[in-house]
């Protein structure tokens, strides 16, 4: 709890001043049956960058309620730097990994 704390305050993401992160995509390709490279806008801390997220589908198909699902995963490793993130506690916190999960019902 302390450390989510911690990461919530202006030492880090800032939430009180930046409550969100947002993806928006621009680009899709396909790179395998199963796999895509998604390349997008993310606003992180009021910072907005280019990133390609490396996107994995999971499953998809009929569901239970007569539905049709689709499931997916994407990550990117992103610097901390780069979206105004200066906060130093040494080498291993100069980047995090970002894991986008998603599951999607036709509509």
């Amino acid at each position: 709890a302390e450390r989510d704390k911690h990461l919530r305050s202006d030492d880090f993401l800032d939430v009180s001043e930046y409550p969100t992160a947002t993806f928006e995509s621009t680009r899709i390709e396909q790179t395998g049956e199963r796999t895509a490279k998604i390349t997008g806008d993310f606003t992180l801390h009021g910072v907005t960058k280019p990133v390609t997220l490396d996107a994995k589908m999971i499953g998809y198909g009929d569901d239970p309620w007569g539905g049709y699902r689709m499931g997916l995963e994407a990550s990117t490793t992103l610097k901390l730097a780069d979206f105004g993130i200066t906060k130093d506690l040494g080498p291993a916190s100069e980047t995090v990994e970002i894991i986008i999960s998603v599951e999607g019902v036709r509509q």
